[in-house]
């Protein structure tokens, strides 16, 4: 199957590609995991130099006002790689939530974003709300902020954190100083770096508010479909790595004096994932346009029929490649495992498949679709 990408989208791909070839292998990753920063400053540099840091953002804060899909094929490579640079959760995230608010304080911190002078995660879950990010328990009484976020990406380097919280009824969106709070840090699934946040009467100003309100769900929900999509594009990467080492590996490897790709078993296993791969970059091209969508249903419908999807296919691929590559891919020593737990972390970020199929079917039951 066949996409007609457009000129600057493909240069960015190509870019992408390029740059990790090389600046980051599975050496490199290796030595991240065990970081505690996952932000290297000569590569942070690099990736500015490169202009992506202010990619997703207006020319008006020193970015290039590039699409959706433009950030999808970076990331689509950064998963292909199995690269832990915090560039979606450090950059596009926060970036995009500052956009559109758009307040003259948070157009600020975005332009020291793109400068690359600021490092700021966001802080949405909360383990007693799972993943509904419109109803969180923290909230602030008494002039001060108190309860407590999990499963904040942070890379090990952020100094600003964006927390939802309530004020009486109204849902908030403040900046806070990340060491404010109290901080306990560990290794997600995927081996990037992640924290839980408790706020402890941390005494509120009105200067921490950045937006209050009903605006403030449907910014959130506009930036989390960006995060959704991106997820995809992220599987998608790793996917197609696989696919592409999976295939290898049957061409060499020899049993009973013939390549194990001969036999007819491993013949279906490579077809299935080749074809489950190609449904996946079509999806993955579906929800990169409408996760940019102003109609709400038709967007969050889009991302939660993409994410429910790759939850199931993508994790299927990274299986059938283990079952291909018998014990050795699941050792460290080897990549497959890797990019199994990459795909099993993605699929459970932002919404599990069973979240998703449950918001599909209630977004259709509204547009009367059921």
């Amino acid at each position: 199957m066949e996409f007609n990408l457009s000129e600057n989208t493909t240069m960015v791909a190509d870019t992408a590609r390029r740059y990790l070839k090389d600046h980051y292998g599975f050496v490199t990753y290796n030595e991240q995991l065990n970081q505690a920063s996952h932000c290297d400053p000569a590569r942070w540099q690099l990736m500015m130099e490169l202009g992506w840091l202010g990619l997703p953002f207006p020319e008006t804060v020193g970015g290039y006002g590039g699409e959706l899909i433009d950030v999808a094929m970076i990331v689509r490579e950064l998963g292909a790689a199995l690269c832990l640079d915090p560039y979606v959760d450090l950059v596009v995230a926060p970036g995009k939530l500052l956009e559109y608010i758009g307040s003259e304080r948070a157009i600020g911190l975005l332009q020291s974003i793109v400068e690359n002078n600021e490092k700021v995660a966001c802080a949405f879950y909360e383990c007693r709300a799972g993943y509904n990010i419109h109803k969180p328990t923290s909230s602030i009484r008494g002039g001060k902020l108190s309860g407590q976020k999990s499963f904040v990406p942070d890379g090990g380097c952020a100094s600003k954190v964006l927390v939802t919280a309530r004020l009486g009824e109204e849902l908030v969106l403040l900046v806070v100083p990340l060491e404010s709070c109290k901080i306990t840090r560990y290794r997600a699934l995927d081996g990037s770096r992640y924290v839980d946040l408790v706020f402890h009467d941390i005494v509120f100003e009105d200067g921490m508010i950045l937006l209050r309100g009903a605006e403030t769900s449907r910014v959130i929900s506009q930036v989390v479909a960006w995060l959704q999509a991106l997820d995809c594009a992220r599987m998608y990467g790793a996917a197609n790595a696989l696919y592409q080492r999976t295939l290898e590996y049957a061409k060499t490897r020899k049993q009973f004096g013939a390549a194990i790709g001969s036999f007819q078993v491993i013949q279906h296993y490579l077809v299935d994932m080749f074809t489950d791969l190609q449904q996946l970059e079509s999806m993955l091209f579906m929800v990169s346009v409408k996760a940019e969508l102003g109609n709400a249903q038709e967007r969050d419908r889009a991302c939660s029929a993409a994410k429910a999807y790759y939850a199931d296919k993508a994790v299927k691929i990274a299986q059938q490649a283990i079952q291909i590559h018998g014990g050795i891919g699941v050792t460290e020593e080897l990549d497959i495992g890797h990019y199994f737990r990459l795909m099993t972390h993605c699929s459970l970020t932002h919404g599990h498949r069973d979240y998703h199929l449950d918001r599909l079917a209630s977004l259709s039951e509204v547009n009367g679709l059921g």
